[in-house]
């Protein structure tokens, strides 16, 4: 059977059981086996296996659950809250100042957190109700809370970034740092965007009442004192391997032990808390990793029938030009996410586009970041954007989903343009790299 027929094959399969409901886990897995039995015979599963037990001995994954473990202990810990009554404080007589204090928690929180779904329900139960209650314009209050949230995808110590490093073989170390300008670039455009409006319209976003900012200078230094210990982690987690001192992985141990002694220290740290911190962190790992089997799987046989080549040879083959290639990728990922999850686009895309990247002369770092864009874009875009829905299970009844995709737009033009200037300027996301210790 022809590669092109294999392909097509494959693809309808893969669309009819997503959907019939079957989780993307198991239709990845289940193609796989499929396929593998009717074109190498039963000897080829034993192809699975050995991929499988490849990908479980690689060093990196261990990475995941610590980092995993680090946010559960710090969201639960009550860390979210005090960042953010803080930020407010500092930022209440700006036109705006709830918002923008959303955007700067949500940065700040992303170093620690790393995890979309946390920080958007964690936001969307602290920030939403104080921006609704002092009469902020829904729509600029909704998607505050979701782009906000979805910065965890980009900045350090992104689970997103720990897979893509895996799946390319390339540093994980290198990839947290050159998210980090991208991250706060986006964050200074989110919080520019919203000054502006604040100003031409002083009703979407008025300022704080004057006897919520009346706290002496000394009062507004006491609040950060909450703040000291893990802002301490995520400098030591980020600095460490930064300064060359640690692995990504060495630093999530490091960073998931300071978490507990953080919240420990704080008082803030319970039996009740510990537990549900590890079992949340198991269910996520192991829903990682069950993906991640899958998509290893169908990767497998798929490059086994020569499907890698052709995708290769298909894509490097358009007359668009190095750059024109990098874009049209970047649009095929921009409509998998509308219908995919970020683990399932990554395992499914980048075994094959990463090759032609660094043919083409591009680097996977770049590239990486890119992709971390990309998904960000893909958290907020209907109809299945996770992003939108994590918000919607923490809003009031009166909030539709409607409601919180018609407030995304502006945010989602602000993303596009930050990958655009990303792609026209590579070195936004290189220059801290070039300049990591060795």
């Amino acid at each position: 059977m022809s590669i092109e027929w294999i392909t097509l094959l494959i693809i309808f399969s893969f669309l009819t059981l997503l959907l019939l409901g079957l989780p993307l886990a198991f239709v990845t897995g289940s193609v796989a086996v499929i396929f593998t039995y009717f074109l190498v015979g039963p000897d080829g599963l034993f192809l699975i296996v050995t991929r499988i037990f490849t990908m479980m001995n690689n060093f990196i994954l261990v990475a995941v659950p610590l980092f995993i473990f680090m946010a559960c202990i710090l969201e639960r810990a009550g860390v979210a809250e005090d960042l953010f009554r803080t930020v407010y404080v500092w930022s209440g007589p700006l036109r705006g100042g709830l918002a923008i204090a959303t955007v700067i928690s949500c940065t700040i929180m992303a170093a620690m957190v790393g995890i979309i779904g946390a920080e958007i329900t964690t936001f969307g139960l602290i920030a939403l109700p104080a921006m609704f209650k002092r009469g902020y314009d829904k729509k600029l209050a909704l998607g505050t809370v979701c782009v906000g949230g979805a910065l965890a995808t980009l900045i350090p110590p992104s689970v997103v970034f720990i897979m893509y490093g895996l799946v390319a073989g390339v540093s994980v170390g290198k990839l947290f740092i050159a998210g980090v300008l991208p991250g706060l670039m986006l964050a200074s455009f989110y919080i520019l965007y919203i000054l502006i409006r604040a100003y031409l319209n002083p009703e979407l976003a008025p300022a704080a009442p004057i006897e919520e900012r009346n706290i002496s200078f000394k009062q507004k230094m006491i609040m950060l004192k909450g703040l000291i210990l893990p802002g301490f982690i995520v400098i030591g987690v980020l600095g460490s391997i930064y300064g060359g001192v640690a692995t990504p992985t060495e630093a999530a141990g490091a960073g998931s032990l300071g978490a507990v002694i953080s919240a420990a220290i704080n008082r803030r740290l319970t039996w009740g808390i510990f537990e549900d911190s590890a079992i949340q962190t198991m269910k996520v790992t192991c829903m990682l990793i069950w993906l991640f089997f899958g998509a290893s799987a169908i990767i497998g046989i798929y490059t086994l029938a020569g499907g890698a080549e052709f995708v290769k040879t298909t894509i490097s083959g358009l007359p668009l030009g190095p750059l024109g290639i990098v874009i049209a990728m970047q649009i095929i990922l921009i409509i998998l996410g509308c219908f995919l999850d970020w683990i399932g686009i990554l395992l499914l895309t980048m075994p094959l586009f990463v090759p032609i990247i660094q043919d083409l002369g591009f680097d996977p770092i770049w590239f990486g970041v890119l992709f971390c864009l990309n998904m960000q874009i893909s958290y907020i875009s209907p109809p299945f954007g996770p992003g939108v829905f994590y918000l919607k299970s923490v809003t009031p009844p009166e909030i539709k989903v409607e409601d919180i995709f018609g407030s995304i737009w502006p945010f989602a033009v602000i993303l596009i343009f930050g990958l655009v200037l990303v792609i026209t300027f590579p070195q936004i996301a290189l220059w801290l790299p070039e300049k990591m210790i060795k």
